[in-house]
């Protein structure tokens, strides 16, 4: 999918990438508040600074040896 197809499925479609199923919770809703169709529902940035802060911690607290993939390599489908 080229980056003006996606663009597109995203604003017409409501399409989202795939989020794996060992991707950290505490990053899977991050993401998914910030995909929010609602703009007045999405966090602000200074709330996913917030959020991406305590997911480090949380990460280099409890997942030292986490393996990390890229959502973006998956494909995308409308949930």
């Amino acid at each position: 999918m080229s980056a003006v197809q996606a663009a597109f499925a995203v604003v017409i479609k409501g399409v989202r990438p795939i989020i794996p199923n060992d991707c950290l919770p505490t990053l899977r809703e991050i993401m998914t508040q910030c995909w929010d169709g609602n703009p007045e529902v999405r966090p602000s940035f200074s709330e996913v600074v917030k959020m991406l802060e305590y997911a480090e911690t949380e990460i280099m607290t409890t997942v030292r040896k986490a393996r990390f993939r890229c959502c973006i390599a998956q494909p995308m489908t409308q949930d």
